[in-house]
Formats: C-alpha cells, structure tokens, sequence
C-alpha cells in the first residue's frame, strides 16, 4: 500500500464540447500526468476535481489560461483492489475522527487508487498508514 500527499485542483469549466479536450491539452503541453480525475456536471457547467504529485504546481497555468481553480491537499492511496475495500477506508477514517468531505477512484484487476480529501490530512495520513487492512 502506497499513501502519499497530492494536489487535488478543482476547476470550473464549461459543459460543451472540446472543453475536455482544450483543458487536457494544457496539461500536455506542461508534461504534467493527472494522477485521478473527476467530473462533477451540471447542465452547461462542471467541476473537474484531479490530483497531480504534491511537488507540481500549476496553479499559473490553470490561472494564464482563464481557468478558476481552487487548490487542496489530499491523499492517494495506491492499495490492492478488493470487496469491502471503501468500507475499511471509511472505518479507518471514522476510529480517528477524520471526516471525509470528497472521495473518488476506480479499481481494476487486483490494483486500485482512491483520492481522498479530508479534514485532517496529517491524522488520516498516518492512521492509514498505521493500519493493517490493506497489507
């Protein structure tokens, strides 16, 4: 099991066609690699939340391209896929009172990356880290 620290960026983009296309290519051009991704739409408007490794900033980026963007610490976790697997994540998080505000990831064959944005990084961190549920 891998926990390491990420940026996750939240960026509110039109809902139309290219606009995935447009926005991917920034990060292309910058040779940054999305770690996770999700997207929130609501009729003509989205929000696109992803994770890149902590040290990337590209907030300028994000900015010099008329992107609105919001910047959080969060956590990904690199562990083996497994039923009852968001469960035990949960479980950990609940026996050291740590509130989990955004979740999302997907699993396939026997691996799996979830990111998790929470309302305390350093005591979430360390109890995955601590626990045995993933080994």
């Amino acid at each position: 099991m891998a926990v390491t620290l990420v940026k996750q960026y939240s960026v509110f983009l039109t809902n139309a066609p290219g606009v995935l296309k447009t926005f991917a290519d920034l990060f292309v051009k910058e040779g940054v690699d999305i770690l996770a991704i999700s997207e929130d739409v609501r009729y003509d408007a989205a929000i696109m939340r992803f994770a890149v490794a902590y040290e990337t900033d590209i907030s300028h980026m994000l900015t010099q391209a008329g992107f609105t963007s919001v910047k959080t610490d969060a956590i990904c976790l690199d562990v083996p896929n497994r039923t009852g697997l968001i469960r035990d994540i949960g479980a950990v998080m609940a026996q050291v009172n740590v509130n989990i505000t955004s979740i999302y990831g997907t699993g396939s064959g026997n691996f799996s990356r979830w990111i998790l944005v929470v309302n305390n990084i350093s005591r979430a961190m360390q109890a995955l880290e601590e626990s045995e549920l993933f080994g």
